[in-house]
């Protein structure tokens, strides 16, 4: 109805243009037309009313000059509540995406608190610090789908700072042989330097193989995340899963190892990556 409404003024604001210039052109020619077809005076006479004429001509034009840019302005400020309008939509509709996302990351952080609740529910029943832990990537893995995980603790070998094997999930590896990585060798030493969590999507060839009666395969996704007591690195956690692992998955592996930070850092020596 309002564009309605619109295109009825710009009309009748096209036809009062019109009308206002015809009636110019009208007042122009009334002294010859009065002369020609009245007779009441010749055209001689017109010129004596010349000054008077002027003053109609002069009242008309600057009625027409006002008439024009009253619909001008008129034309303008509509374009500029229109674009008032749009910009307080944009404005409006982003507002809504913001509030729209707020909402999608307090959900995503409720399923978590969800899941991590279940998560202690279970290490409560367990009592062993390596077995606990071995449950941990369990019910993990378990949560996320995926497929393989392992725990490294950290620790000292002389005057370095090393990360070991201490618990793992589907991880093939022959009881007497150990696993460790000085801190920057490889991805997981880089992250316990470091202390910051990664998430490749493009794992190393021959990084991870999974093994099962089907065969071997490599999985797609990779997280490997520290695992830290009072902001000291305590270990560093490796989940890998062939499906896609996001925010939430991350947020999840980082609540669930700091349920077995305090036995990590139990009869162990706490490292700083600095030295």
């Amino acid at each position: 109805m309002k564009a309605v409404y619109k295109n009825l003024a710009l009309i009748l604001s096209l036809v009062f243009t019109l009308s206002i210039i015809g009636l110019a052109y009208y007042l122009y020619i009334f002294p010859e037309r009065i002369a020609n077809q009245t007779h009441v005076f010749s055209l001689m006479d017109i010129e004596a009313l010349r000054p008077v004429l002027l003053e109609l001509y002069t009242f008309c034009g600057v009625s027409l000059i006002i008439g024009f840019l009253a619909i001008i302005m008129l034309i303008f400020s509509k374009n500029s509540e229109n674009d008032s309008n749009v910009v307080y939509i944009e404005k409006f509709k982003d507002s809504k995406k913001d509030k729209s996302q707020d909402f999608n990351n307090e959900s995503k952080k409720a399923e978590v608190s969800v899941e991590l609740t279940e998560v202690a529910q279970a290490l409560s029943k367990q009592k062993d610090n390596k077995k606990k832990a071995e449950l941990l990537l369990s019910t993990v893995a378990g949560k996320l789908e995926a497929s393989q995980g392992a725990i490294f603790k950290a620790g000292k070998e002389g005057d370095k700072n090393i990360i070991s094997l201490y618990a793992s999930y589907a991880f093939v590896l022959p009881e007497s042989q150990t696993v460790s990585y000085e801190f920057g060798e490889g991805l997981a030493g880089q992250v316990a330097k470091e202390q910051k969590l990664i998430n490749i999507s493009d794992i190393p060839e021959g990084y991870i193989t999974i093994l099962s009666g089907l065969g071997e395969a490599k999985p797609s996704y990779l997280i490997i995340c520290p695992i830290k007591k009072d902001d000291q690195l305590v270990g560093v956690v490796e989940i890998a899963s062939f499906k896609k692992m996001g925010k939430k998955e991350e947020q999840l592996i980082e609540d669930a190892m700091s349920l077995i930070a305090e036995s990590l850092s139990e009869k162990g020596q706490k490292v700083n990556p600095e030295k």
